[in-house]
């Protein structure tokens, strides 16, 4: 294994085998050029060789000779990089079981899913007609269009945030780590509070701020704390989760804009060098001294429980709870999420696929605590109902995912509130989800 000074590394080199940034982070994969970009934060975080079994080459038509370059600062170093899947960090993160944090009423658990979509049985019509007093609660919140107005002004004023953040860090350097705790802990209450309102607000493609990096975040950053709170986590967990999945990203401003704006599809090579993100991230978040927790569940967030992640490959059982709880989340907002070069999706097809769980990528308790806490026909889509009206998912049913409250177009209660009633699985059901089409035409022909 030979090692390279960093500052002898000229911007756009390409080594023919994977370069590290000691025994066991991967820093860029082979054949991927390293940014000058990269080249200058790593000596700005103190970092002054790099590993690497390769040669390297000057992606411009001069060649560096391996052999002059193995006498001008070339050496071995005193640890040989051996594999990647070594995790030679010392976690001081408790371990935890997702499990511990359900609710131990038989009602609300999560239920095993079978052939990928949770079998329910047919909810009895007296149990139907009866609302606990959180759920009638929630049901006059989201009656409230006042409310929901004051609650799309605070999203946004925390989309803001976002950006100033990731601008200033851009620019400056720095992260102010109590502030940043502070602002999301106002920002899980506000969940706490608003969670019917939040979920419609991220559902609706109309409000997907410009910015995709911050969007990505913030709306990563929701989902992650309503995984968090269907698994009862504690205060001091969730702020960890949430400062985690805000600052997950953070790496990325220091990669080429041109990777993550991009309006196409990324290239392999494009694609070789996203993967290093978690890296610089973990970096950043280091030198600003926030915890090991928030540190480890940044770096493992692109990890996958069978093992197929990135950067360091590890398993399931090596992967910290917040990482696993990000992962989820933030591969349910990238399914969701539109992007310039194919056509969005829905929530529920996005759900509907992290129930697949494909290979075992992720924690299932964390997949049944997803649907659990948006429900199967997660909140904020539109659904065509068994007697012919056309409604849209504003609430969830503790412990029955099937059978959420929804708002029924065009129709109002005794009060002159929108008409919420709570589908079931007998009288009133839900036949299908509505494309984009048939929700434009249908807003269209209430607005007449």
């Amino acid at each position: 294994m030979n090692s390279y000074d960093v500052e002898k590394i000229k911007a756009l080199s390409i080594f023919n085998d994977n370069v590290y940034i000691d025994n066991a982070f991967l820093l860029t994969p082979a054949n991927c050029a390293i940014e000058g970009t990269l080249l200058k934060s790593l000596t700005e975080w103190h970092f002054t060789k790099l590993y690497s079994n390769g040669t390297t080459h000057n992606e411009g038509a001069n060649s560096q000779n391996p052999q002059t370059e193995n006498t001008n600062g070339i050496h071995e170093p005193k640890k040989a990089v051996k594999t990647v899947n070594a995790a030679p960090i010392q976690k001081n993160i408790e371990s935890v079981d997702a499990s511990e944090f359900l609710d131990n009423d038989e009602s609300s658990k999560p239920s095993q899913i079978k052939k990928n979509i949770p079998a329910q049985e047919p909810a009895k019509e007296s149990a139907i007609n009866q609302k606990t007093a959180t759920e009638s609660k929630a049901t006059l919140i989201v009656n409230n269009p006042e409310e929901f107005e004051r609650a799309k002004k605070t999203y946004f004023d925390f989309i803001a945030y976002a950006n100033k953040v990731y601008t200033f860090y851009a620019t400056n350097k720095v992260l102010n780590n109590q502030e940043i705790a502070a602002e999301v802990t106002k920002f899980l209450e506000f969940i706490k509070t608003n969670r019917s309102y939040v979920l419609r607000i991220i559902s609706d493609p109309s409000m997907i701020d410009k910015n995709f990096l911050i969007n990505h975040c913030i709306r990563s950053t929701v989902v992650s704390l309503t995984i968090g709170l269907q698994l009862k986590m504690p205060e001091e967990r969730l702020i960890e989760l949430g400062v985690a999945s805000f600052l997950h990203e953070i790496g990325m401003i220091l990669l080429p804009p041109q990777l993550y704006m991009k309006d196409k599809q990324l290239s392999a090579p494009e694609k070789l060098m996203i993967n290093t993100h978690p890296i610089v991230s973990y970096n950043i978040l280091k030198k600003a001294n926030f915890s090991t927790n928030v540190q480890m569940a940044v770096l493992e967030h692109h990890e996958r429980v069978n093992g197929s992640g990135y950067p360091r490959h590890i398993t399931g059982e090596k992967t910290s709870l917040y990482a696993k709880i990000i992962a989820v989340a933030c591969s349910f907002e990238a399914i969701s999420a539109p992007r310039e070069y194919r056509e969005e999706r829905s929530t529920f097809e996005a759900l509907i696929e992290m129930l697949r769980n494909s290979n075992r990528q992720y924690e299932e308790t964390i997949i049944k605590a997803l649907l659990y806490s948006i429900s199967l026909y997660p909140i904020g889509v539109y659904v065509y109902l068994s007697n012919g009206k056309i409604a849209q998912v504003v609430d969830v049913t503790a412990g029955n995912p099937k059978c959420p409250f929804v708002q029924v177009l065009g129709e109002t209660n005794a009060e002159g509130n929108p008409q919420i009633i709570q589908v079931d699985t007998i009288k009133i059901k839900i036949i299908r989800v509505l494309n984009k089409k048939e929700v434009e035409d249908a807003l269209k022909s209430i607005k007449k």
